[in-house]
């Protein structure tokens, strides 16, 4: 491990680097903002604490995802199980609030907040975050064929839900 100074400034460095991304994959499996600075601040928080476990500082990127996604599922754990219909209704998800004046972003969200929670995570850090699937099963712990498969289906998936959502 490099010295303290050092492994804090990349620390800093990591988290300026990547406060967007890392709260957008947050507010995006979390569905709301707030939830999803809570989050991206627990994960900081946590990461900091166990710098002291992080072998590589190259890869300090993918350890604070890996680290997200620990503390995003922690926190659904400990949350009661949302009724389908209550998904199906969510009003927070982006700037228009009128179901007929949802925005494509708007339905892609609800359609994302739909998905199984292994199909979420692999599409936003591949789809929508541009890592590549090798980094993505570096976070997600899983083999990047698991990571691909995930992702087929997922994407599958949101077709099928989009396309629904549509025919209402």
């Amino acid at each position: 491990m490099e010295n303290i100074p050092d492994t804090r400034k990349r620390f800093e460095s990591c988290v300026e680097n990547h406060a967007d991304s890392m709260f957008r994959v947050a507010r995006r499996l979390t569905g709301c903002s707030g939830e999803a600075e809570d989050l991206v601040q627990e994960t900081y928080v946590q990461a900091w604490r166990k710098i002291d476990t992080l072998r590589d500082v190259d890869r300090m990127r993918s350890w604070m995802f890996a680290i997200l996604r620990n503390q995003y599922l922690k926190s659904i754990r400990k949350k009661k199980p949302v009724a389908t219909e209550d998904v199906q209704n969510i009003e927070d998800i982006g700037s228009s609030t009128e179901k007929g004046n949802r925005g494509p972003a708007d339905i892609v969200q609800q359609a994302l907040l739909q998905l199984e929670e292994d199909q979420r995570l692999p599409i936003l850090l591949v789809s929508m975050e541009g890592m590549s699937a090798e980094e993505a099963s570096e976070v997600l712990g899983i083999p990047r064929g698991t990571v691909l498969s995930r992702m087929h289906r997922g994407r599958n998936r949101l077709k099928e839900i989009i396309e629904a959502m549509a025919m209402e």
